[in-house]
């Protein structure tokens, strides 16, 4: 089941019912383990594989391995799929309280398993439960292990975790949404959620459930058809949480919209920008005197300016690198006329005829400053074979073709970014920052 965030956060809740920051998910081995993984080759995943081989109890060397093969890059390969999978049902078997099985590295879709990796699952965790009955960390994994799965399973191994460990500062909460949003839309949890929920007696079961059915209710107002069963829903399981704490805090796990609901997005963010609201800092070519001539002579005949990502601070966004082909300087530069910015590719020093690789208009990459001010926020860098290779194993996206010479990264400040490569006479779009 899919939670739905509604627009008061669950931040306000977490701070109200726990005094202090949980304890975190996974050790100082942890982070340690995964330091390199997007440097990590097929030859050292081979390596990993062999050490395993001689020494299965070694946690580090198989968190790794199950992190390279999730790694982006690696996530479309059928083998390394099933690699992953094979470690982490090995862990089941021989260590079902692992940190490993409630990271990413052991979470699966439905295409990841076969029916038999499936079915294996189920009776390794079901054994696991008969043998640990009381074990929290068991019984969380179990449940991390069935979230993308099976819903049924996931609520029975949350309810478990709640049982063994009536504070656990991870399964509350997903528990307590998950009875709420089951009773809200119906389904076939729907009889069994709310049969859990009246019969819990834990207080942060139940105040966090009142939480969720109340920020559905201020979700529902937003939205212009107020669900009035929300609230009541609210209101009754908040009164059984205050009857176990009289201290609970009405306004912190019941927040109401003002008459006026939330504030509105400012007409500014719904429409777009227009161009005369926001005043952009471009630069004439004479503030680049490092430029070819020949170059600086097609920018001026263009009456190129060259827009920045802030009003003061070092000249930005014309740059130079070997785009075309290795051994090869040439520059990029950002070039705005009449509020539209083409990104231009020169290949060398004499280049006369630049490539338009990309056009935008400029108020695409305008956005809020955090003195609520608008800005230009586009900047051009050029980056090399390991930032590009580093981003694709990162986030995915296209896979990039051999890297022999320079890629141009163009970025939305603080939001993501996309690479330009040449290759083969076309310019790719090759993932950037996410």
């Amino acid at each position: 089941m899919r939670i739905r965030l509604p627009a008061l956060a669950h931040a306000a809740l977490t701070a109200a019912l726990f005094s202090q920051a949980p304890p975190p998910m996974f050790g100082p081995w942890y982070g340690e383990s995964l330091r390199g993984i997007l440097d990590l080759e097929q030859a050292d995943a081979a390596r990993l594989e062999r050490q395993l081989t001689s020494n299965p109890e070694d946690p580090a060397a198989r968190l790794k391995l199950m992190a390279y093969y999730a790694r982006a890059d690696r996530v479309t390969h059928p083998e390394d799929r099933a690699m992953r999978v094979r470690h982490a049902l090995w862990l089941v078997g021989h260590h079902p309280d692992s940190e490993i099985l409630h990271s990413y590295v052991s979470h699966f879709s439905g295409r990841d398993l076969t029916t038999d990796d499936y079915q294996r699952a189920v009776a390794l965790w079901e054994a696991a439960s008969r043998s640990r009955p009381r074990d929290a960390a068991v019984a969380w994994n179990a449940a991390s292990f069935f979230q993308g799965l099976d819903p049924e399973r996931y609520l029975h191994y949350l309810e478990a975790t709640a049982a063994a460990d009536p504070n656990h500062r991870y399964a509350i909460r997903p528990l307590a949404d998950l009875y709420a949003l089951s009773i809200l839309e119906g389904g076939p949890l729907t009889a069994r959620a709310q049969a859990g929920l009246d019969a819990s007696h834990n207080m942060w079961v139940l105040s966090n459930a009142a939480y969720m059915f109340q920020s559905q209710y201020n979700l529902s107002v937003q939205r212009g058809s107020p669900n009035a069963r929300a609230a009541d829903l609210a209101e009754r399981y908040f009164v059984r949480a205050q009857a176990l704490d009289p201290s609970l805090d009405r306004q912190k796990i019941l927040p109401r919209l003002d008459s006026q609901g939330l504030h509105p997005v400012p007409d500014s963010q719904q429409r777009g920008v227009s161009d005369a609201s926001v005043e952009i800092r471009r630069l004439p070519i004479e503030s680049f005197p490092g430029l070819p001539p020949a170059i600086a002579g097609v920018l001026r005949a263009r009456h190129c300016q060259v827009p920045q990502p802030s009003s003061t601070g070092p000249r930005r966004n014309v740059v130079r690198g070997e785009f075309f082909a290795r051994g090869e300087a040439g520059w990029a530069v950002l070039c705005s006329v009449n509020n539209r910015t083409s990104l231009l590719a020169f290949r060398n020093h004499r280049d006369t005829n630049p490539d338009t690789v990309t056009t935008a208009e400029d108020r695409n990459y305008v956005q809020s400053m955090a003195d609520g001010v608008f800005g230009y926020s586009r900047e051009i860098t050029s980056v090399g074979r390991e930032f590009i290779l580093r981003h694709y194993r990162a986030y995915g996206g296209p896979e990039p073709p051999p890297i022999d010479h320079q890629g141009i990264d163009d970025a939305f400040l603080e939001k993501a970014s996309v690479t330009w490569y040449f290759y083969q006479g076309k310019w790719l779009t090759l993932q950037g920052a996410d």
